[in-house]
């Protein structure tokens, strides 16, 4: 079936006669009467009441396969815009800001496998705590953001990137190594190493425990820090315990230089979550970026 018929068809359906689809289309009207005659002959049925001068209307095969024409060339011109948008070259600066999990332990090999796909793109990431992050994402400081902890905030869309565990991280000779788990109270005798209270892992934390009515024991926080590579450290260099991502000590663990236990009857699982603006999506570049960065964690998922 040729499509320029069908089009014909649908211009002589809108024009209301046969000479006013001939002059819209610039062909003379017995080329466009040829081509509606043609569709009639390959479908065997007639299309169309002839009137005079042209004027026109449906068959009841007519008006099925009015319906059938709209739904085609629609189909048609909604897959030429996709075939044009894939040939557009994604190129450009992505400004983007993190928190200190996902901006040090997910989004180096996201960038990295972004980057194999559209190699023009250059991305600048900027790592503070998703209190900040939040600001600058509804300053417009930044294109997107990723954060550990949901902020509800006007304007801004939180859309869930992929799953993490926080994780009581201690180091190998600690007494609770090698242990099945723990009992929550079991932390008040230990030195706690905690991140700052903008961070999205003390955030998650403290509403993970809230939500089973509980709280971390306030007396025996020993140190607070700045970044989750200062929090290993210092566990490393026996300074105490404390919370950290999964994604963090995950090779550290496997490498024998930290150990994890679980606190009996507590999961800390939580979302990370990829924070933008309403309407902030409007390139290119951004669009892309959010499909793939949530197919990439889908793929990791699995």
């Amino acid at each position: 079936m040729n499509l320029d018929h069908v089009r014909s068809f649908l211009e002589v359906i809108k024009r209301g006669s046969l000479s006013e689809a001939a002059r819209t289309l610039g062909i003379s009207q017995p080329a466009v009467s040829n081509q509606i005659k043609r569709l009639e002959r390959e479908l065997g049925v007639e299309l169309l009441v002839r009137g005079e001068r042209g004027v026109v209307s449906l068959t009841a095969a007519g008006e099925v396969f009015l319906a059938f024409a709209e739904r085609v060339v629609a189909a048609y011109e909604e897959m030429l815009q996709r075939l044009n948008h894939l040939k557009e070259e994604v190129s450009g600066e992505l400004v983007i800001a993190a928190s200190t999990t996902p901006g040090e332990f997910v989004l180096p090999q996201l960038l990295s496998d972004f980057k194999a796909r559209y190699p023009q793109v250059e991305a600048k990431v900027t790592i503070a705590d998703t209190r900040d992050v939040v600001e600058k994402v509804l300053a417009r400081e930044c294109d997107i953001g990723f954060i550990g902890a949901p902020i509800e905030k006007p304007r801004l869309t939180l859309t869930p990137l992929i799953k993490d565990e926080i994780v009581l991280a201690i180091y190998p000779d600690h007494p609770f190594a090698g242990r099945e788990s723990i009992g929550l109270e079991e932390l008040r005798g230990q030195r706690l190493i905690l991140r700052e209270e903008g961070s999205g892992t003390r955030r998650s934390l403290e509403q993970l425990l809230a939500k089973r009515g509980k709280k971390l024991p306030e007396n025996n926080v020993v140190l607070v820090l700045g970044s989750t590579h200062a929090v290993i450290e210092a566990i490393q260099a026996r300074l105490g315990i404390g919370f950290v991502s999964a994604f963090a000590v995950s090779r550290l663990q496997a490498g024998g230089q930290l150990c994890t236990v679980p606190i009996a009857g507590l999961s800390l699982t939580r979302d990370l979550f990829i924070a933008y603006e309403e309407g902030q999506l409007s390139t290119r570049l951004r669009q892309e970026f959010l499909t793939f960065a949530r197919e990439w964690a889908r793929s990791q998922a699995t």
